[in-house]
């Protein structure tokens, strides 16, 4: 008569369940990544999707992985700026989140804005909203590769940070933009270039403008590109304020 041991089959499948999860949490640590797909995971171990499913269920009730949206996870305590430029691709980090990125803002932002080439749903990563503004492919440029604590980051150049506030203000106060401006040590010549490339009139008047007031003049190169029509400075304001002629601009905000 064989007599099975139920406790030893219960036991040896859970050292091995146990094997795989430190296996697999090692070789997440190990990456350049902080993002993984279901399908990322399935090859790692080498398993079948529904027993890597069970798998990662458990991870996520010990507080061992992050689900930050269906079938995409992240360690815990990751770089939500590596986190959120890893969700879709291509994207990047941008607007006041790239000026918290570099340093350039003493605000901490519990938004990290980033520029994808589709909509997509907002998500959360350890309490930290990941919202997505989407870009034609033509204004899709002006990004790097970067890595914190050894993991991908996707962000803007600090150029085309800032022109992608200027070209939409709702996601960095213009006020956030002007002191950039000032402080980052910009390539101008990169960053009159993109202006161009960027393909808006608006941002070129804008840029012009501040440019102006931080002691720059860069007319000449910009001129061509104003057109008769005013803009306003900070769009999300009331329409009242300064008119200058020169850009075309209504000051309907006070730089200081």
């Amino acid at each position: 008569m064989v007599i099975i041991n139920d406790n030893f089959k219960y036991t040896k499948t859970a050292v091995l369940v146990f094997v795989r999860s430190e296996r697999l949490i090692g070789v997440l640590r190990d990456s350049r990544l902080s993002v993984f797909s279901l399908g990322d995971l399935v090859r790692v171990l080498n398993k079948d999707e529904g027993y890597v499913k069970v798998l990662l269920n458990r991870l996520v009730e010990r507080g061992l992985l992050v689900r930050v949206e269906r079938n995409k996870y992240s360690l815990p305590g990751q770089s939500v700026f590596s986190v959120a430029s890893l969700l879709v691709f291509p994207s990047y980090v941008s607007f006041i989140s790239a000026y918290s990125y570099y340093g350039l803002t003493a605000q901490i932002p519990s938004t990290v804005f980033v520029v994808c080439l589709r909509q997509r749903k907002e998500v959360f990563y350890e309490g930290c909203r990941v919202r997505f503004v989407k870009f034609s492919r033509r204004r899709f440029f002006g990004y790097l590769r970067e890595y914190v604590e050894g993991k991908t980051v996707f962000i803007a150049e600090v150029e085309k940070a800032v022109l992608d506030s200027l070209l939409l203000p709702r996601y960095c106060p213009v006020s956030e933009t002007f002191s950039a401006l000032r402080e980052a040590g910009l390539n101008h010549e990169r960053l009159l270039e993109y202006a161009v490339r960027l393909g808006s009139r608006a941002v070129v008047k804008r840029l012009g403008y501040l440019l102006e007031l931080a002691g720059m003049d860069v007319y000449p190169f910009l001129k061509s590109l104003v057109d008769k029509n005013y803009e306003l400075l900070n769009p999300l304001k009331p329409s009242v304020g300064e008119r200058v002629e020169k850009w075309r601009l209504i000051v309907n905000e006070v730089l200081e």
